[in-house]
């Protein structure tokens, strides 16, 4: 068994016959395999979750439910003792249900987990959860057999590397703190260990390390220390992931990011490691290896340098253009962005850059070139994420270029601050110029598409000719001899440089040149390059000159193709014995080249690029016609075990024209292997980022045929494509001419169907049909509530290590492989898309209770309940998604809602709301007019789309206050007769967060302050000083702690006193009401705010920052 099997679970039936099932399949002995045992477990737990845990629905006693339960801890295979520990996690409500598993004695069955050390991490983890489930129903019920379990991890567990061991010492210790008799068995020197641990929980300053036996070896006292060290970096960083976390580590005064930063100022380089590692981690920033030069550091994290992901044999090309080309997105929000800058800003006003200053001119080189590269990613990002208002400045760097031009300080670090200043240079050199292709197949994409501007530059050029080429005949016989190709036919040692340039010699061909010489250069080459002469197909791909010889290789096909009939003869001679190399792949003598192991290591792989060098040629293709090139790849779409054929054919061939090329794609997209398909599907994507010619009109037709293919994971990458290529306009009439079926792809079709409703054409399709009524009838009942739960769990994958399955939503597994900054865009609204066209503008507003109903959410919210602080995010996403376009932004500016918005944003007592809030004020400024409406408020914004590299920054023009906006064009009234969205759908300015505006004196003391980080001018200045005005500043600062709890008043109703009242009634209401007028806050329970974007969660006595 390699999986769960995927186990149906209807609930549309009676909820006993559906336990009765589950509860039969778990307590069989046999005829059930493990897998499907472990889907049964799983969909109890989503059975007991959809009943609220009524006993009289399940139709059994929790006495019999747990009898089958625990027979699942006895089960041989880790996963179904883990899931089985789940279920009962989740059964456990009360002290009732806690006492009848102790006395059908399961704890001993759950110490056993607990005590099997076998590579069942996964079992263990669930077996603790439970533990801590049970101290947090009935701590006073707690069993001593759990108890001694404990205790003998924590006592043992270091010396048997043991991972759970500091999870057992925390639970004993707060177990200590609840029911101190339980611990009487303890030893004497646990005790003392707890008692540590609890005086240093108390005191929370205290670093006391004490040897308890003098027979501790060194060797582990240092790995204790390590693991001290490694824990509280992940402390710090799970802090940073959270907005309880970032507001209150953001605190103005002595500040947590603040002391942080100056600890960059102890000069202890272990220290500085660990630090310099923490910020790269809370940036999402790769991490240079360990090395004193910097260019190496430098291409370490180059994203165009190789991984192993892009081999032939894994992700090949469509995975390396996944990281190095842009995402279609130009002006969608990336919620990661908005996070970034956040931290960013925050980090940077503590003197985050002073400190790293401090760091490259004090330290050693390994960590001086980390530091350095960190800056730069720091600067970068700061350019690139935060408002021009509040990044334009930063790049001055007074100290540095102070200490790098001084003389009064050592030579050492003026020395060291100059190379810092160069490095950066060049750092900002490579920043410039952008991730380039590594692998040539990438790169020949690229070159052929029209549109891109990699065809108008040469990159990933060996050397750059150095000779002169003089139109002549006596300098090109010169060359030909000095090239040595006439010499001799040691062909490794021929200067292929100079080859090169002959072949792109201007006016120079087999046509113009007759002379003998010049095809004897021809031939020599020709004889190189036969796959018959296995010359040059059997050198390894990790040769010295292999990437040289390709290039000479694709080049000499141009050379021939331009000497027209001239060089016919040679051509077709290269391409035959090209083909007859393909076919002999079937044949019963086939050659190593074309075995999978010769494929994978020989440059025989690279003959697809010659290929596709002809395919981008009008008379290339005729050549390939004419030597059955096409026929023989149509051939090996319908055999078995080619997957890096075809996946090299897929790559190399042009598909710009309408030809057979298209026709072997249309055919591996649907006939070949499971792996074949989605690799394709895959394709897909590269050829829509390198801006292909005319993708609209056949590759979106591919693409919906993909929808429709019967591997799951085929057709979902189909989706995601379509999704990206809909940023296009032309390729979202083309989806909309085409009328897909999406129905059958579930919530993430019908996001796809949705983004139809932005444009008039789409619109009245789906109109016609009566869809986009039932959709606002849904979308008010119950899908406003799932975007809240869709957007937190993207923002809880991009920040997290845990990773869902592709299949299905019970297994969440935590994945060590380091991936790049993910983006997370906003998903597609109904609300959001009916706003980029009038008539769906027109709709919504007649729609009165929709949007009156979400600012009543915002101006009376409930806080007291995890329903009511649901229900308030789902308002705030509506609002914000409504605020999308300037049609949309006028309905919110009648309702006079955007500044109670701006109100929670810097007062909710739930913190994961003022997270919200940032975020939905960034969907707000996608419009130049959302962002001077923002501006007027006193929030700033980025106001230059994502994918323009050098924006010009306009001259600061006075922001028009809210009231203003009617005074906008007519063309964005709701009244106006035109119907084009050209000034509504696409935004001028880029959504990213928002800060407060800073005035102009204290922008200037901010200028004029000295940057030493140990002046008390740095040391006071809070982190959000650039956030606000002065006149706002100690408001705003203010309102980052927790507010006090206040008794409620009787005459209180916790905002429901509008409850009952007619939707004219709201709206005459709220639309009176003024902008001055505070709004009521109901003080309710206080939760903790989770992971941006995360629901608040609070598990035990523990603060869960993540959880499943």
């Amino acid at each position: 068994d390699s999986g769960e099997e995927n186990v149906p679970l209807d609930l549309t039936r009676e909820s006993s016959d559906n336990m009765r099932e589950i509860l039969q399949n778990i307590a069989k002995s046999h005829g059930v395999s493990n897998m499907r045992k472990l889907g049964h477990l799983n969909n109890f737990v989503k059975l007991l979750n959809s009943v609220s845990h009524c006993e009289e629905k399940l139709g059994f006693t929790y006495e019999e439910i747990i009898i089958c339960l625990r027979v699942a801890l006895l089960n041989e295979v880790k996963e179904v003792r883990a899931a089985g520990l789940r279920a009962l996690r989740y059964l456990i409500r009360d002290s009732s249900v806690l006492q009848t598993l102790l006395q059908l004695q399961v704890d001993y069955l759950i110490s056993r987990c607990v005590d099997i050390q076998q590579s069942n991490e996964v079992e263990r983890t669930q077996a603790l959860r439970l533990v801590r489930k049970m101290i947090t129903v009935n701590a006073q019920l707690f069993p001593s057999s759990l108890t001694n379990s404990l205790i003998a991890v924590g006592n043992d567990g270091l010396q048997e590397r043991d991972r759970m061991v500091r999870g057992c010492i925390a639970i004993i210790c707060e177990l200590g703190e609840l029911v101190a008799h339980l611990l009487r068995q303890a030893s004497l020197l646990l005790l003392l260990t707890l008692k540590v641990f609890l005086d240093t929980q108390r005191t929370c300053k205290t670093d006391f390390h004490y040897r308890h036996s003098p027979d501790t070896a060194e060797a582990q006292i240092k790995e204790d220390r390590e693991a001290r060290f490694l824990a509280s970096k992940m402390a710090i960083i799970a802090a940073f992931r959270s907005w309880s976390g970032i507001i209150n580590l953001c605190k103005s005064g002595n500040s947590g990011v603040q002391s942080l930063i100056g600890l960059l100022c102890i000069p202890n380089m272990e220290v500085r490691k660990a630090l310099l590692e923490v910020m790269y981690e809370i940036f999402r920033l790769p991490v240079p290896i360990v090395t004193g030069d910097f260019e190496e550091a430098l291409h370490s994290v180059d994203p165009s340098k190789f991984q192993d992901g892009w081999r032939l044999s894994d992700g090949f090309v469509a995975a390396e253009a996944k990281v190095i080309l842009p995402h279609r997105a130009r002006s969608r929000p990336d919620l990661m962005d908005n996070y970034l800058a956040l931290l960013l800003s925050a980090f940077i006003n503590s003197g985050l850059l002073e400190g790293l200053v401090e760091v490259v001119t004090s330290s050693d080189g390994q960590i001086s070139v980390r530091a350095t590269i960190l800056l730069g990613e720091l600067l970068h990002m700061a350019n690139t994420i935060l408002p021009h208002s509040h990044s334009h400045h930063l790049h001055c760097l007074p100290t540095l270029i102070n200490m790098a031009a001084s003389f009064d300080i050592s030579q050492e670090k003026r020395l060291r601050a100059s190379a810092a200043v160069n490095h950066l240079k060049r750092f900002h050199e490579k920043k410039r110029c952008g991730p380039k292709p590594y692998s040539l197949y990438l790169d020949h994409i690229l070159r052929r598409t029209s549109n891109s501007t990699h065809k108008r530059e040469q990159h990933q050029r060996l050397q750059k000719d150095i000779y002169i080429m003089k139109d002549t005949e006596e300098a090109l016989m010169m060359n030909l001899r000095d090239s040595q190709i006439l010499n001799h036919k040691q062909n490794l040692n021929w200067n292929w440089i100079l080859i090169i340039t002959i072949l792109k010699w201007p006016n120079v061909n087999l046509r113009n040149n007759k002379d003998e010489q010049m095809h004897k250069f021809v031939r020599r080459l020709l004889y190189f390059y036969k796959p018959s002469s296995k010359l040059y197909s059997a050198l390894e791909l990790d040769h010295a000159k292999a990437r040289q010889l390709t290039v000479a290789g694709c080049q000499f096909i141009q050379f021939l193709l331009d000497s027209e009939d001239d060089g016919q003869a040679y051509l077709e001679e290269l391409v035959k014995d090209t083909v007859q190399w393909l076919t002999s792949s079937s044949g019963l003598k086939s050659e190593r080249s074309l075995h999978s192991n010769g494929l994978l290591s020989t440059l025989s792989q690279h003959y697809f690029l010659f290929l596709g060098t002809l395919s981008a040629k009008p008379a290339g293709v005729k050549m390939l016609e004419k030597c059955g090139v096409f026929q023989c790849l149509l051939s090996l779409c319908s055999m078995k075990n080619q997957d890096h054929l075809l996946k090299l054919t897929v790559s190399t061939l042009d598909y710009s024209r309408d030809g057979l090329a298209r026709v072997i794609l249309s055919k591996i997209l649907t006939a070949a292997t499971d792996n074949c398909r989605l690799y394709a599907t895959k394709h897909l994507r590269v050829l829509l980022r390198a801006n292909v010619e005319f993708f609209s009109n056949w590759g979106m037709e591919l693409l919906v045929t993909q929808l429709h293919d019967h591997n799951k994971t085929v057709s979902m990458e189909a989706l995601d494509i379509l999704d990206e290529a809909c940023e296009e306009k032309a390729n979202l009439h083309a989806l909309i001419h085409m009328k897909p079926a999406l129905s059958h792809l579930g919530e993430k079709g019908l996001l796809l169907l949705l983004r139809f409703l932005s444009i008039p054409k789409g619109f009245s399709y789906l109109n016609e049909r009566g869809y986009v009524n039932k959709q606002l009838d849904k979308w008010q009942k119950e899908y406003n509530l799932k975007y809240v739960d869709m957007i937190e769990e993207q923002m809880n994958e991009a920040l997290t290590t845990y990773r869902k399955p592709v299949d299905g939503d019970n297994y969440v597994r935590r994945s060590n492989q380091r991936l790049q900054r993910p983006n997370v865009f906003l998903p597609v609204h109904l609300y959001g898309q009916l706003v980029h066209d009038k008539t769906g503008c027109l709709l919504l507003e007649a729609q009165v209770p929709n949007y009156i109903r979400a600012a009543c959410c915002v101006r009376s919210p409930v806080l007291d309940k995890w329903e009511g602080i649901k229900q308030l995010k789902a308002a705030l996403w509506a609002l914000g998604n409504i605020g999308s376009s300037n049609w949309g932004l006028n309905l919110l500016q009648e309702e006079n809602v955007i500044p109670d918005i701006i109100a929670l944003a810097q007062h909710c007592e739930v913190l994961s709301i003022r997270g919200t809030c940032v975020y939905v004020l960034g969907v707000i400024s996608r419009t130049r007019q959302g962002s001077d409406v923002l501006k007027a408020l006193g929030w700033d914004s980025v106001r230059h789309s994502r994918r323009q590299q050098w924006p010009v920054v306009p001259d600061e023009v006075d922001a028009p206050l809210p009231s203003e906006l009617s005074s906008v064009p007519s063309t964005l009234s709701l009244n106006s007769e035109s119907t084009s969205s050209r000034h509504n759908s696409e935004s001028e300015s880029q959504p990213s967060l928002y800060f407060m505006d800073d005035d102009r004196e204290g922008l200037d003391m901010y200028e004029d302050s000295s940057l030493g980080i140990h002046t008390k001018t740095s040391k006071d200045r809070s982190p959000f000083t650039i956030l606000t005005p002065s006149h706002l500043r100690n408001r705003f600062l203010n309102s980052l702690s927790l507010p006090s709890k206040k008794g409620r008043s009787p005459s209180d109703t916790k905002g429901t006193t509008n409850v009952g009242k007619s939707p004219e009634e709201l709206r005459l209401m709220w639309r009176n009401r003024t902008i001055t007028e505070p709004s009521n806050y109901s003080p309710g329970l206080h939760r903790p705010g989770a992971a941006p974007g995360h629901q608040p969660h609070v598990s035990g006595a523990f603060c869960c920052v993540f959880t499943m």
